[in-house]
C-alpha cells in the first residue's frame, strides 16, 4: 500500500472506518487514564491561576463582563414571566419536592450564622423600636390608650380629672415623661440582655428535628416566594448592583492573592483534595459509577474524529505521510 492508498483510507469518515477506528483507539486510551493523569492538579491549577492572570491584564475584559450583565439585565427587564414560568415544570415540581424533605440544620451551625455583630444591631434596634413603642402607648393618657379600654367608667372618669386639673394634671404628666423615660431605659437593657436568648430560641426553634414539617413548609413558602417573582423584578434589582464598581473590588481581590504567591499550590491542594478518593481510579470505572461512560464514548469518539479529518485530509499531513512512507 502506498501513502496515496493508505491517506485514501484514513480520510474515510464512515462508521466505522478506519479514522472513526483510530478515534475510538484516542478515546479508550485516554479513558484507561487514572484521573490525575488525565488531568492533573498541577496543570489544572496553573491553567485556572494563568487564565485569572490573563483576565486581570486585559484591557478589554472588564468592559466585557459589565456589558455581558447589562445585556442580561435589559433581557430580564423585558421579560413578563415569573421565575415559575421561566423553568420548565419538571424542575420545578423538583425544587419543591427537594424543599419538602425532611431535614433539620444543625443548632450549632444556625446559631453561628444568626449571633453575629451586625445582626444583632439590627434585630436589637428593631426589638428595641418595638417595645419604645409600647411604652408611649402605655404612658399615653388613659382615654387614648386601647390598653386602659378595659378600666372601669369610675377610673377613667378619675384619670381624666387629674389630667384636666392644673396641680393633679401636671404631676401626672411629668409622671408619665418620668415612666417613659424609666421604660426606654430599662427596654435598652432588656434588649442587651435579651438578645442571645432570643438568637438561643431561633436557633432551637430551626433546628429542632422534631418540627421538620415546620421547617418543610417555611422552605417550601420561601421557595414558593422566589418563583412567584418575577424577571422584570429580578432585572430591576440587577440593575441597581454597581458593576463596575463590584468588578473593580473582585479585580482588586484576584490581584492581590495571586501576587501573594500563594495561588497556585493553594489552588494545587485544594484540586488535590477532591481528587483523592477517585483519582488513582481509571476514568472509564469514575464515569461508569455515574452512568456516563457510554455518553462519553459516544461523544469522545464523535469529537476525536471531528478533530482527526481535518488534519488528515490536509496538505501537510499528506506531505508527512509520504515522508514517512519513504523513510527505510
Amino acid at each position: 500500500m502506498n501513502a496515496q492508498q493508505l491517506l485514501s483510507r484514513l480520510q474515510d469518515t464512515s462508521p466505522d472506518g478506519p479514522l472513526d477506528r483510530l478515534a475510538a483507539l484516542v478515546v479508550e486510551h485516554e479513558l484507561s487514564q487514572p484521573l490525575t493523569a488525565l488531568l492533573p492538579p498541577s496543570l489544572l491549577a496553573r491553567a485556572v491561576t494563568q487564565a485569572l492572570e490573563g483576565a486581570l491584564a486585559s484591557p478589554t475584559a472588564e468592559r466585557e463582563l459589565a456589558s455581558a450583565l447589562q445585556h442580561l439585565q435589559e433581557q430580564l427587564t423585558q421579560d413578563k414571566r415569573t421565575v415559575r414560568e421561566a423553568l420548565p415544570p419538571e424542575l420545578t415540581k423538583a425544587a419543591v419536592e427537594l424543599a419538602s424533605r425532611r431535614y433539620s440544620p444543625d443548632r450549632a451551625l444556625v446559631l453561628a450564622l444568626l449571633d453575629r455583630p451586625p445582626v444583632r444591631t439590627l434585630v436589637g434596634a428593631l426589638l428595641l423600636n418595638v417595645l419604645i413603642e409600647f411604652s408611649r402607648k402605655v404612658s399615653a393618657p388613659v382615654t387614648e390608650n386601647r390598653i386602659a379600654k378595659g378600666f372601669s367608667g369610675l377610673a377613667r372618669l378619675a384619670a381624666d380629672q387629674a389630667r384636666n386639673s392644673g396641680a393633679l394634671g401636671g404631676i401626672a404628666g411629668a409622671l408619665s415623661d418620668e415612666i417613659e423615660r424609666q421604660v426606654e431605659k430599662r427596654a435598652r437593657d432588656f434588649v442587651d440582655s435579651a438578645l442571645s436568648g432570643i438568637f438561643q430560641q431561633v436557633a432551637d426553634a430551626l433546628s429542632n428535628p422534631t418540627r421538620h414539617a415546620e421547617h418543610a413548609e417555611l422552605r417550601v413558602a420561601l421557595l414558593d416566594g422566589v418563583l412567584g417573582l418575577h424577571l422584570s423584578r429580578l432585572g430591576r434589582e440587577l440593575g441597581q448592583v454597581d458593576v463596575p464598581g463590584g468588578t473593580a473590588v473582585a479585580r482588586k481581590g484576584i490581584a492581590q492573592w495571586l501576587a501573594s504567591g500563594r495561588a497556585l499550590p493553594e489552588l494545587e491542594s485544594f484540586i488535590t483534595r477532591a481528587m483523592e478518593r477517585d483519582g488513582q481510579r481509571p476514568v472509564r470505572e469514575v464515569l461508569g459509577a455515574f452512568g456516563l461512560l457510554d455518553t462519553f464514548q459516544t461523544m469522545g469518539r464523535e469529537s476525536v474524529r471531528g478533530r482527526l479529518g481535518p488534519i488528515v485530509g490536509s496538505t501537510p499531513f499528506a506531505r508527512w505521510l509520504e515522508e514517512v512512507m519513504r523513510e527505510p
